[in-house]
Order: structure tokens, then sequence, then C-alpha cells
């Protein structure tokens, strides 16, 4: 427990350090008392639902969180780098989007 503890204060550092998949996990499961299984479980099927609901075209809007949604790209004219004077077509892209909540924004303000 001492281990978790140490973790989750690292996580509220000012710090500019990751937090981990496997730090996140073991902080879930103490702050809701599961096991580590369970809350690793719990995250995977959070974000399988989030990529599903994206892939089908939607978005993900979690209150006071934020709301993850797919960006499209069309395509475009672009120049090679390699040889300048070459025209090249930059192919259509789907990027995944994030827009940070009010409650979120506002937590992070330091």
């Amino acid at each position: 427990m001492a281990m978790l503890c140490s973790i989750y204060r690292k996580s509220l550092s000012l710090t500019k350090e990751s937090m981990l998949k496997s730090e996140l996990i073991e902080v879930v499961a103490a702050k809701c008392g599961i096991t580590a299984t369970e809350s690793e479980r719990f995250l995977n099927t959070l974000t399988t639902i989030i990529y599903e609901e994206l892939r089908k075209g939607g978005e993900v809007q979690i209150s006071g969180f934020g709301t993850f949604s797919v960006s499209h790209r069309e395509s475009r004219m672009g120049v090679n780098p390699r040889q300048p004077g070459q025209k090249i077509v930059i192919p259509k892209l789907n990027t995944p989007k994030f827009r940070a909540g009010d409650a979120f924004k506002a937590a992070v303000k330091l």
C-alpha cells in the first residue's frame, strides 16, 4: 500500500513525468477498493468502448472530463520533402481528437 501512495503522490507532483498504464491501474484499484485485475479490466473495457464508438464515426462525451471524437482530414496536394519539385497526393485521414471539458480545464489550471 505504501508503494501505491507514493505512486499516487508522484502522479500529483508538478514534474513532467508520465503516469504509466500499470501505475494508473494500481491507483484506480487502491481508490476504488478493487483488485488490480478488476481495475485493469475496467480500463481496458473503457478504452475498447471508446475505440469502437469512434470507429463507427460517433463520439464519446464524459461530462466534466471531455469529448473523444474523430477529426477528418481530406486528401490534399503536398510537396515531396526529398524532391521539392515533385507534387504528391496526401491521402485523406481520420485521426482521434480529444476536447477537454470545462471541469477538466479548471482542475488542470495552476
